[in-house]
């Protein structure tokens, strides 16, 4: 082994310190580094009359959605924002967003999001929602400053083609109606190939929710929670709780509706019931659905089962599972047999092998809509069967005599 000259060995080292340094960890009980900017609403955006700088909100076209920032009820400094509806006639996610740009010195560790909320007259759900996503048009559209259509026509990204993925999801959702100021938070882990944080603050229903001092940190990421086969993985399975464990999948149509019921159910006190919504432009997944961020599910056979009780139902229910990963996309199960029609309640399942490199499974109970008819689903269960099978390995065919050129595909 060569040695290193004395004069090359400290200009080595020289330069190997102030890597190390940036590796220790920070000092104890030093304050984490907020990400987020704008964090308390404070600085107005240039031009507009109230708008605070590097946020954004969402689009609704509807006169009944009020977004604000203002004086009037603020946790720290002088302003504080606000989002509010008054109609359910279309759901809507109202929210407050900003979008974070990150790369690997944030893979493998834990983001935290926190936020003061105030609830007004709540009637629905508010949230706070932490997405991590591998989304190249995002990352492209914040560093040109570009909408992201612009953006993707400049990639050459068609819409049908947007490798859009999401990594790591975790949302909270609130229903007090009334609340003076409460500290709430998510946390998500940070998968590898992860480039854009997206931050969200908002409701689903009518009333009216504030935010104030928000932030964004990195954190030593916790360990994966344990996936013993035989266990239920879903929060609340029989919807016995306030639902919101679950997320409601709803595209904007007209009347359309996913809610808890205790009218009719499997067993237990309720049931969850979709229905509505008979006029859309295209087809589109409505039901409930829940996220499982726990990289302990990789290479495991995993089984998803409910039962589903139809009423006139002119489209199809299904049961449904997705493992997204960092390697290859987006990977679902086989579609069971469809459930159409009037039925009582009746089991159904379906089985997916995950994939090694998959940090998020997607556990989804729906039918397309718009279509006539109810549906229902009632005691969900998803659970580890066991190790995954390991792929067949393909036997090599003899070679052909030719010309010794590798056939195009």
């Amino acid at each position: 082994m060569s040695r290193l000259r004395p004069a090359r060995a400290a200009t080595w080292l020289a330069a190997l310190l102030p890597m190390l340094a940036g590796a220790v960890a920070a000092p104890a009980g030093s304050a984490p580094v907020n990400l987020l900017v704008n964090p308390g609403f404070e600085s107005p955006l240039g031009g507009h009359a109230w708008m605070p700088a590097d946020w954004d909100t969402s689009e609704t076209n509807l006169p009944t959605v009020f977004f604000g920032r203002d004086t009037f009820l603020v946790h720290g400094g002088r302003y504080a924002v606000s989002v509010a509806n008054t109609s359910t006639l279309y759901p809507l996610w109202n929210n407050w967003s900003q979008a974070v740009l990150v790369g690997p010195e944030a893979w493998g560790r834990d983001l935290v999001f926190a936020v003061w909320t105030r609830s007004n007259g709540l009637q629905g759900r508010a949230y706070i929602l932490a997405q991590a996503y591998r989304d190249t048009v995002g990352k492209m559209a914040k560093s040109w400053q570009l909408d992201r259509d612009v953006a993707a026509k400049r990639l050459g990204i068609n819409k049908v083609d947007d490798p859009l993925l999401d990594l790591g999801w975790k949302r909270l959702y609130f229903s007090d109606p009334e609340t003076d100021w409460v500290h709430r938070e998510v946390r998500v882990f940070v998968p590898p190939s992860t480039n854009v944080i997206y931050l969200r603050c908002g409701l689903i229903g009518t009333g009216q929710v504030i935010f104030d001092d928000a932030s964004l940190t990195l954190e030593p990421a916790l360990p994966a929670a344990p996936a013993p086969p035989g266990v239920n993985l879903l929060a609340d399975p029989g919807f016995e709780g306030d639902g919101n464990a679950w997320e409601y999948s709803m595209p904007p149509y007209e009347g359309l509706r996913v809610e808890r019921d205790t009218t009719v159910s499997h067993s237990g006190r309720a049931s969850v019931r979709c229905y509505g919504g008979l006029d859309g432009f295209f087809q589109a997944r409505v039901g409930v659905c829940q996220p499982i961020g726990n990289h302990n599910l990789a290479g495991k056979r995993l089984r998803l089962s409910a039962y589903v009780r139809t009423d006139s139902l002119k489209g199809s229910a299904f049961l449904r599972l997705y493992a997204h990963t960092s390697g290859h996309g987006m990977v679902q199960s086989l579609p069971g047999d469809p459930i159409s029609g009037t039925n009582d309640w009746k089991l159904a399942s379906v089985e997916l092998d995950i994939p090694p490199d998959a940090w998020q499974v997607w556990a989804w109970f729906a039918y397309n809509a718009p279509s006539p008819g109810r549906v229902r689903f009632d005691d969900c269960l998803l659970e580890v069967l066991g190790p995954a099978p390991k792929p067949k390995a393909t036997a090599k065919l003899p070679a052909k005599p030719g010309n010794g050129k590798k056939p195009t595909r």
